[in-house]
């Protein structure tokens, strides 16, 4: 099998035909063998159903507690074969010309070990979006991390810890793949070519900001923190997440303040250092509202990587995950009926 494109889904009934039939178009005229997988963390919506209608494979967790973006991404990696692996959520839509452009440079070079292009979000609808779209990058260039999905060579993953997603995360489950492959001298790249729509949530910035706090999502900052600092790449890790952990020290340097001083003007340093923050934000933005969500975002972060310092009993990566198949493809259905046969 050359191919295998993997498709993360939660409860993306109103969005999945489209992000298939893109999948499907995009892969015909794909020579050497294809397979299309829908990995699901048990929708409670029609996703599964909707999926069904289409020649593509369809799994899903067993346990409503394996549910994260690291567990979607393994759970399609271990019922995938190909010697490729396209990573895609079910609210993108692939995008035509960018499958065969990437196929060929991935196996034009053999230090490559993943490619992505470049995502368009259909609309900007919060805080989030937007920042994503005047952050977005289009040029072309090596990468420490595929974010937004990507083609990713099956043997280089193999080689760097033998899973696609670590299933204790529930999200930076893209950026620890990149570190891993980093760390075994693999490269990562874009291309200039638009790969994937994304539709994202229609949520408020409000109401995702309280989403990824309730689903415990805000955690896993602290949870990639706990697995990387036992990894070469610890201050790449680090690095990643300096907002946070610099607002973390300032509150330290608070607490430690009230309990040992007892002198007005080392609080009245600390408020004014933190307004000085806020202002350089406001002039960096040009907005005192974006400004303002991004330092509590800060405090929000700091408070995740607590909470994701104290979770325990995590799981080993490379533990298949439970799980079952709910549809085969119909040459995997001829296939087994051949075997069948042969056995009768």
């Amino acid at each position: 099998m050359r191919l295998s494109v993997l498709i993360k889904t939660y409860n993306e009934g109103g969005k999945i035909a489209k992000c298939i039939k893109s999948v499907l178009d995009s892969v015909r005229g794909i020579e050497g063998g294809v397979e299309i997988i829908v990995a699901d963390s048990l929708s409670t919506d029609d996703t599964v159903e909707i999926a069904k209608n289409y020649d593509v494979k369809v799994v899903q967790l067993r346990a409503v507690e394996d549910r994260g973006c690291g567990t979607g991404v393994q759970l399609g990696f271990q019922h995938s074969s190909g010697r490729y692996v396209y990573f895609l959520d079910g609210d993108m839509e692939l995008q035509p010309g960018f499958l065969p452009q990437a196929l060929q440079l991935i196996e034009s070079d053999p230090g490559l070990a993943g490619v992505s292009g470049l995502l368009r979000d259909r609309t900007i609808r919060n805080w989030f979006e937007r920042q994503r779209n005047i952050h977005r990058p289009t040029t072309q260039g090596e990468l420490a991390c595929l974010p937004g999905g990507g083609l990713y060579r099956r043997s280089a993953i193999e080689n760097a810890g033998g899973y696609a997603g670590n299933r204790n995360l529930q999200a930076y489950e893209e950026a620890e793949l990149g570190f891993r492959l980093h760390n075994q001298g693999w490269r990562l790249v874009r291309i200039p070519v638009v790969a994937v729509l994304h539709t994202g949530h229609a949520g408020t910035t409000r109401s995702l900001i309280e989403r990824v706090w309730r689903n415990g999502r805000v955690a896993s900052g602290g949870v990639f923190l706990k697995l990387a600092l036992a990894q070469p790449y610890r201050f790449d890790a680090i690095r990643m997440f300096i907002h946070p952990l610099a607002t973390f020290a300032y509150w330290i340097i608070w607490f430690v303040s009230l309990i040992l001083a007892d002198d007005w003007r080392i609080f009245a340093g600390l408020a004014g250092f933190g307004f000085l923050i806020y202002a350089s934000l406001v002039f960096k933005k040009r907005s005192f509202r974006d400004a303002a969500i991004s330092m509590l975002l800060w405090h929000i972060a700091a408070l995740g990587i607590v909470r994701g310092f104290a979770i325990r009993n995590l799981h080993s990566p490379n533990t298949e995950i439970p799980s079952l198949v709910l549809k085969e493809t119909e040459q995997e259905v001829a296939v087994t009926q051949i075997h069948i046969a042969k056995r009768a």
